[in-house]
Parts: C-alpha cells; sequence; structure tokens
C-alpha cells in the first residue's frame, strides 16, 4: 500500500497510490485548491483544470451573498460568460424537483456548472450536470461535510433518503477565509462528519470479521490520515480560526476521495449515517424535526460510540442462541416491523438494496460465532474510539444539539432510530451486530433510560 499526499501552494494532490486489496483502485482526476482569497481567483483555477468558459453558477439567497456574486463579477472581468440560478426558498431540499429547476437554466451554451455552496447545492448541481453531461465544479462555502468529492448525490426520492447517479466535480476551491467565516453549526456539522470516520473503521472491520468485507488499507491509511489532521488541530477548528478550517476541509476532502478511489461509500458511512438519514426522511414524510445532516451524524456517532462500550464490556459466554433463535422474528414479522417504522415506501427501497434485511437462523448463527471468535480482538480495535463525552463537548462548543431529545426528536422516534436503522444498509456495523446477538433492544432501552438526559 503507497499513498502520496502532497500539499502545495494551496493545492492538494494525491500522488503513485497502490494498494493489494481485491478493490478496485483509481486515482481521482481532481483539482484541489484550498487557501485564502480563493474567491478572487476561481477563474485561474477553472482555467488551470481545463474546463471551458460559459458557465452557470448555482447558489441560494445567502451563498449568493457570501460568494457568489463576487465570483460571477471576478469571472466575468477574466473574460468568462456567466449567469445565475439562484435556489427558491429558505430551506433547499435536495429533490427531483429542485434539480429540474436547475436544468431549466441551463442553455445550450452553457458548458460549465459552478454550484456555490454546501451539501444540498453541491448535490443538486452535480445531479444536473450529470443529466445535461456538462462538466462541473463546486466553490465550498462551509467545511460541513466530506461530499464535495463524490460521485453520487444524496437526494430525497418517493420519501426515502437516496444515494443516486451524478458525476464527481473536475475542480473543487476552498477560501479558508469564508470556511473561517461560515456559521458555527455548519462547522460542527463538517466536525461530526469526519469524527464519523472513527466508527466507520471500526465498523467496517467488524464486517470484515464477521461477514468477509474487504477492508482496504489505502482507504484506510487516507481515513487515519484525515483523522490525524483533524485531531492535530481540534483547537483551531474550535476556535474557527483560518488554520482550523484549513486542517477540517483537508481532513473531510481526503476522508470523501477514498469514495472515489474504490467507488463505494462504505469508506465514509455507517449506521451514524443511516440515524441521520432516518430523522431526514422522516422530516419528509412527516414534517418533524431533525437536525442538519454532519450534526445528525454526529449525535449518531455518539449513540454509536455508546453502542460499542455496550459490546465491549458484554460477556459474549452468556449468550444463549436458543434464547435468541426464540425470540427472533420470521420473515412477515420482520416486514411488518420495518413497515412500522420507516416512512412510507422506505422498506421497499431497504428490500431492492440491502439483500440482508432479513437473513436463516443458520446465517445469524454463524454470524453469532464469528462475533464471540472475534470479540477480544474488536476490543482492541475499538482503542481508536474517541471518548463519547469528547463528541459531546465539540458540538456543545458550536451549539449544536448532543442528543435526539435536545434536537426535538421525541424518544419513541429515538427508540425506532436506534434499532430500525440496523437494517437499512447492507454494510454491518454495531447495531446489527447488536442485533444479530440479540442485545439491540436492551442496549437501545439502555441508552434512552441511562444516558440521553446526561448527553
Amino acid at each position: 500500500m503507497h499513498v502520496n499526499i502532497i500539499r502545495q501552494d494551496g493545492r492538494l494532490l494525491l500522488k503513485d497510490l497502490s494498494c493489494d486489496c481485491p478493490l478496485t483502485h483509481r486515482t481521482p482526476e481532481m483539482d484541489i485548491y484550498i487557501r485564502p482569497g480563493l474567491v478572487n481567483e476561481c477563474g485561474a483555477c477553472i482555467r488551470e483544470a481545463g474546463l471551458p468558459d460559459r458557465v452557470l453558477i448555482v447558489a441560494d439567497s445567502v451563498t449568493l451573498e457570501v460568494a457568489a456574486r463576487t465570483i460571477k463579477a471576478n469571472l466575468e472581468k477574466d473574460g468568462f460568460v456567466c449567469e445565475l440560478c439562484v435556489l427558491p426558498g429558505d430551506k433547499i431540499e435536495p429533490t427531483p424537483h429542485m434539480a429540474e429547476y436547475i436544468t431549466g437554466h441551463i442553455t445550450p451554451e452553457t458548458n460549465l456548472l459552478l454550484s456555490v455552496g454546501s451539501g444540498v447545492i453541491t448535490d443538486l448541481t452535480r445531479r444536473s450536470a450529470y443529466l445535461y453531461g456538462i462538466p462541473f465544479a463546486a466553490f465550498g462555502t462551509a467545511a460541513s461535510m466530506d461530499g464535495y468529492t463524490s460521485v453520487t448525490s444524496s437526494m430525497m426520492v418517493a420519501g426515502a433518503k437516496v444515494s443516486i447517479y451524478g458525476c464527481a466535480a473536475r475542480l473543487l476551491m476552498f477560501d479558508t477565509d469564508i470556511l473561517a467565516a461560515a456559521p458555527k453549526l455548519m462547522t460542527a456539522a463538517g466536525l461530526g462528519d469526519m469524527l464519523a470516520k472513527y466508527n466507520v473503521l471500526v465498523d467496517w472491520k467488524l464486517g470484515s470479521a464477521v461477514n468477509s468485507e474487504v477492508y482496504c488499507p489505502l482507504c484506510t491509511h487516507l481515513l487515519k490520515t484525515a483523522l490525524d489532521r483533524c485531531r492535530d488541530a481540534i483547537d483551531d477548528i474550535l476556535a474557527s480560526t483560518r488554520e482550523g478550517l484549513e486542517a477540517l476541509i483537508e481532513a473531510l476532502i481526503l476522508a470523501g476521495l477514498t469514495v472515489l478511489i474504490v467507488g463505494n461509500t462504505r469508506t465514509v458511512s455507517s449506521v451514524e449515517h443511516n440515524m441521520s438519514h432516518y430523522w431526514e426522511m422522516r422530516s419528509l414524510a412527516y414534517g418533524t424535526l431533525s437536525p442538519s445532516h454532519g450534526i445528525s451524524v454526529g449525535i449518531g456517532l455518539i449513540y454509536s460510540l455508546l453502542y460499542h462500550k455496550m459490546l465491549c464490556e458484554a460477556d459474549l459466554s452468556a449468550i444463549d442462541k436458543e434464547a435468541v433463535k426464540a425470540a427472533r422474528m420470521n420473515k412477515e414479522q420482520k416486514w411488518a416491523y420495518l413497515v412500522e417504522n420507516y416512512p412510507p415506501g422506505v422498506p421497499d427501497e431497504i428490500k431492492s438494496i440491502n439483500e440482508d434485511w432479513y437473513i436463516s437462523w443458520e446465517e445469524q448463527e454463524r454470524r453469532i460465532d464469528a462475533l464471540i471468535s472475534y470479540h477480544e480482538s474488536y476490543k482492541k480495535d475499538c482503542a481508536i474510539l474517541p471518548d463519547y463525552r469528547d463528541i459531546i463537548r465539540y458540538l456543545e462548543h458550536f451549539g449544536a444539539p448532543t442528543s435526539a431529545t435536545k434536537a426535538g426528536i421525541d424518544r419513541d422516534t429515538l427508540k425506532k432510530t436506534l434499532t430500525a436503522t440496523a437494517f437499512f444498509r447492507k454494510r454491518y456495523s454495531i447495531s446489527a451486530a447488536l442485533s444479530e446477538l440479540g442485545l439491540l433492544d436492551a442496549c437501545a432501552d439502555r441508552i434512552i433510560n441511562n444516558f440521553e438526559d446526561t448527553l
């Protein structure tokens, strides 16, 4: 395994990638700039990337004033032809309808889309660029997520949060002065999203031990490098300095690049993301409250860390397999459980993407045995996990909620979150492990009764 991470004159490059694991690896073709003053240098970056000059700039009413208006004026001074698409509304949702709003502004002359914003604006622009076969670039206004590098767009479709085809940005630009001035809750979201990679790494090892998932050393190295970068700069990140936000966005980008390298999101998300998606889907279906994605992920990380703590402390020699077998749901009961706990349409989506939504007793027993055999090694793997109280401290520093109930989510929904999200994706997780051991309900109740009021 080898990769050369180069930081030079405000550019971030990956060179000489190699890995012996069975996954297919590709070197991302993406120019990445992270430095102060980039809001005035977009034209040079676009030309250096070899991109065309008839640009549709996509923003919302906030990022229009933060950066898009200035970028448009500077690009036009540099000889670019620019049009603006300002997305309507105070809260932009990642829906096909909103993507159509963008494509409605594309003319036959448009040959480059430029998103100015963060998660939703970037995802919508990426999807629109894919639909029209036009390259796109992104100017990020907040260090709020790892998805700037993504090739897919997270969209709400028929009530479900799904990843659908988009195209990777050819160029990413981050002005660290703008990142440092971003709303504190957006920085909290990025920090939550980044620190969730600790849970991803341990869950991935769980999947490798129990389900023979391929564990990529190259991606693991990049994730650990990103987490180290974030850890070493945590004081500057909490102080929202230019240097701190540079470290945070670099960490998020390194993490995000792993998705492009191996072509799936196993490297950056696990059950903490399932929890976030669950709240988003319920919000769309029922109008309930849902924190922003990264903050939801941060809260989900806290619950995941508590789950890992409980599994580390569990005496797996006391597992009564006959009792677990007697208590397990049959296929009809499991389907009814998903229908009861998820918004309409989502269980069908789960069934289509997760062939393990229901497993036989023979397969469950095999996994129980594998978990028991792996338990001592698992406890050693958990040594990299942060203390859940540190995550609480970081989120509190930025004024972000640190629990579901503090975010306005009721306890009944929290119980569903802590249990039903174990089955949302095929990728293995701490929640899936606890479920298969017959411990998930008891651990969820323990979080609600013993921890929730203290988070």
